[in-house]
């Protein structure tokens, strides 16, 4: 009689653990996944955002994170970016006269992530050549470089271009190339104009005087002969 009830009481104790261990992985798992109206939601996402703090060299350059454009950098020389999903974002900075730049930053869950983003200044631009008519020569620093229209890459600062076509007097200008920017430079070209030539001695001009001469002499002989 002794065994029975040890057994019963044991059945007990068992059918109480497994209750209690129920329950408990009940609140451990479920407890993320419970609505507003106390129902369970098994499809719930909780999305976790971080902050991105970007210090960036020269201060306006342009921020793009995913493709989409976050601001650019202010005065102070960093951008604060918040509310950003945890995890492995694509970053481009860019700005006029200077090379961009691409890369990939993780943001964690947490602490603020921090990244120091310099650009480089361009070292070279570009001419978009042209003249009227076409087909001139081009003359870059004295450096022949093509036919018009064409487009010459130079490097920054000043530069003399000269055109040049046959039967066509020169055209030159003096432009100012940036760093990764296009100038434009047209030129029209001024036919060459005929040497005039000299009329020759027994031109008009003598055949008049040689008239005017005459016409006195028979004047004068008349008059004499009165």
């Amino acid at each position: 009689m002794q065994s029975c009830g040890a057994w019963k009481a044991m059945r007990e104790i068992s059918k109480f653990s497994v209750a209690f261990l129920s329950i408990s992985l009940l609140l451990v798992f479920g407890s993320g996944l419970v609505c507003g109206d106390g129902s369970l939601d098994a499809g719930a996402v909780y999305p976790t955002t971080g902050t991105l703090h970007i210090d960036g060299d020269p201060v306006g350059m342009e921020i793009t994170l995913d493709g989409k454009n976050v601001g650019t950098v202010p005065e102070s020389g960093v951008l604060i970016l918040e509310n950003i999903p945890v995890g492995e974002h694509s970053l481009n900075a860019s700005y006029s006269g200077y090379m961009s730049q691409d890369m990939w930053v993780n943001v964690p869950d947490g602490l603020p992530a921090e990244i120091r983003v310099t650009l480089q200044e361009e070292t070279s631009g570009s001419l978009d050549l042209s003249s009227t008519p076409p087909g001139a020569q081009i003359y870059v620093d004295d450096l022949y470089t093509g036919l018009t229209p064409a487009v010459v890459n130079a490097t920054v600062g000043s530069h003399r271009v000269l055109l040049r076509q046959e039967g066509y007097q020169d055209w030159s200008t003096e432009v100012t190339v940036s760093g990764g920017q296009m100038v434009s430079v047209s030129g029209s070209l001024i036919p060459v104009s005929s040497t005039p030539v000299s009329p020759p001695a027994g031109g008009p001009g003598f055949l008049a005087t040689m008239i005017l001469v005459g016409i006195g002499s028979v004047i004068a002989f008349g008059i004499w002969k009165k």
